[in-house]
């Protein structure tokens, strides 16, 4: 029997300026870059347990909570792209991480490691983005901007029905892929207000930005890309390939990844598929070790059924 109390934070709470982020790292330091896992919207740590767990003890990985996610507080507003990007910055200053790192970044995630990534080039050794969001995904995707008001009202929904203990068979139904004291864990916080208002606010911000202002250019040649996509995005918006086949110019070294059978959330939360995306981070990794993205290309893609 589990003796886990769901009731405590799963990994450290890390103070960062005035508050703190709940962090959970795995495996060792060592030369090897560190892998940095940035989450979708109201995403909670765990939604990286079967990636960290396969990219093992080799290599140190980071998940956290962004600011008023899960167990960390919230943070000073407007929750805006670049604020993210520097608030992670101070995570990681505050973790004593050194050297350039891989990015990893899921959904909205991958607005955020873009961000970081043209911001503060010489600290970043690859990216690799999941289904991830473009900055001009709402000019260029019709299905996204039908679907935003949806998504925006379901956030504020989800913040009310915590707010009065509502919503809790629903939260039961839900990481069900994941392993069982991970779900249990990320369940727990499902019923916190904080978490859907951090997303929401996270989402309206991003909604009202110009894109141009989170665009600031390619990557420099020796940042390493992978992209990778499912095949349930590709279905429902037609958009979608475009969209990330614009991510593969980010870098001479970029390369796709489809995954035909994957949904967009099961990409990290299915075993599966999330032992693809960490084979696409070591790649990204062994590629950067070697500089080969200096003479890479977008290549072939990759195709997984």
């Amino acid at each position: 029997m589990s003796t886990t109390n769901y009731g405590e934070p799963a990994g450290r709470l890390v103070g960062v300026g005035a508050g703190c982020r709940h962090v959970r790292e795995h495996g060792a330091r060592s030369a090897a870059p560190t892998v940095v896992l940035e989450s979708g919207l109201a995403s909670p740590l765990q939604t990286w347990e079967w990636v960290q767990r396969s990219l093992g003890e080799s290599v140190q990985t980071i998940a956290y909570e962004r600011a008023g996610c899960g167990w960390s507080t919230p943070g000073s507003g407007p929750r805006s792209v670049p604020r993210l990007a520097g608030e992670l910055r101070e995570l990681l200053t505050a973790l004593g991480v050194e050297g350039p790192v891989v990015l990893v970044g899921h959904s909205f995630g991958g607005l955020i490691t873009r961000c970081y990534a043209e911001t503060w080039p010489d600290d970043v050794a690859g990216v690799v983005f999941v289904d991830a969001l473009h900055p001009e995904e709402l000019r260029r995707s019709a299905t996204q901007r039908r679907g935003m008001a949806w998504l925006e009202q379901s956030l504020k929904l989800s913040a009310a029905r915590a707010l009065f203990g509502l919503g809790r068979k629903q939260a039961r139904e839900q990481f069900s892929d994941l392993p069982e004291e991970a779900a249990a864990a990320a369940r727990a916080r499902l019923h916190v207000s904080a978490t859907w208002r951090a997303a929401a606010a996270e989402l309206v911000s991003w909604k009202t930005a110009d894109p141009r202002a989170l665009v600031r250019g390619r990557f420099p040649s020796t940042v390493g890309v992978g992209v990778v996509i499912s095949g349930e995005s590709l279905r429902n918006d037609v958009a979608h390939r475009k969209l990330q086949d614009d991510l593969l110019t980010l870098s001479n070294g970029a390369f796709p990844v489809l995954a035909q059978e994957a949904s967009h959330f099961g990409l990290v939360l299915q075993r599966r598929w999330a032992e693809l995306v960490a084979d696409t981070v070591r790649k990204v990794i062994s590629e950067s070790a070697a500089g080969s993205a200096v003479a890479g290309g977008t290549g072939t893609t990759e195709e997984v059924r």
